[in-house]
């Protein structure tokens, strides 16, 4: 299989407490294009006149919420060559730090699997890119009014077949398996992350039972789903 090369770095992100409430929006988006066609629906079809603001990746969010906490984030879940997984990854611990702040993950990714860890995820809204404009208006205003969870219709059927996991991965499990897809063995993720071996070893064995895998054979042999990355930029 091809390894996942330089995954995101784990950089602790500095917790929020849970009644922090943010304002405004954060869009990210690799494309500046989208980003501004969300904006304009947010203005004209949801009503929101807060400050929006843009990013074009994932490295970019945490020092843009560390700035300024928004009320919401829309995200794609990774953005010009960075991997679906560090999106996963940065989700748990924005959930993890920022438990106030609602999360919108409007992707191209339609891979069932990709969509039934998004579901099982705290992600409060999951719509795929190319839906109609109404889609997107539903989903924020649904969200904005306390409903745990919106999945698009599109995305619902997707996922008609499937069976999501109840259990999220944990940031931590996530961790875990960036950095053995990356290459590095449980002990030299044990080092890189400051933690025991049994600690690293328990957080893979809890990861390969929640995605269905019964031993390190089907992991790496049937994997590469998850080291998908976002497409180049449309300007």
């Amino acid at each position: 299989m091809n390894k996942i090369s330089n995954p995101v770095p784990h950089v602790p992100l500095s917790p929020s407490p849970a009644v922090s409430v943010g304002e405004g929006v954060l869009i990210m988006d690799a494309s500046p294009v989208t980003a501004l066609g969300i904006k304009r629906v947010l203005t004209e079809s949801c009503g929101i006149v807060e400050p929006i603001g843009a990013v074009q990746n994932l490295a970019s969010i945490p020092s843009a919420i560390a700035s300024t906490l928004p009320a919401l984030l829309i995200m794609d879940i990774c953005g010009e060559n960075e991997l679906m997984l560090d999106g996963l990854r940065l989700l748990a611990h924005l959930h993890e730090s920022h438990p106030s702040m609602k999360v919108i993950i409007c992707t191209d990714f339609s891979d069932h699997r990709i969509l039934e860890l998004l579901v099982s995820s705290h992600a409060n809204g999951i719509l795929l890119k190319h839906e109609p404009v109404l889609a997107l208006t539903q989903c924020v205003s649904a969200v904005m009014s306390g409903e745990r969870q919106w999945v698009s219709p599109k995305a619902k059927r997707l996922l008609s077949k499937s069976a999501p996991s109840s259990t999220p991965l944990t940031a931590r499990e996530l961790d875990v398996l960036a950095y053995l897809f990356s290459g590095l063995s449980v002990s030299g993720i044990a080092k890189t992350l400051y933690r025991n071996v049994r600690t690293v070893s328990t957080h893979k064995r809890n990861a390969m039972i929640k995605l269905g895998y019964h031993n390190d054979s089907e992991l790496y042999a049937q994997c590469t789903w998850m080291a998908k990355t976002g497409p180049a930029a449309r300007l």
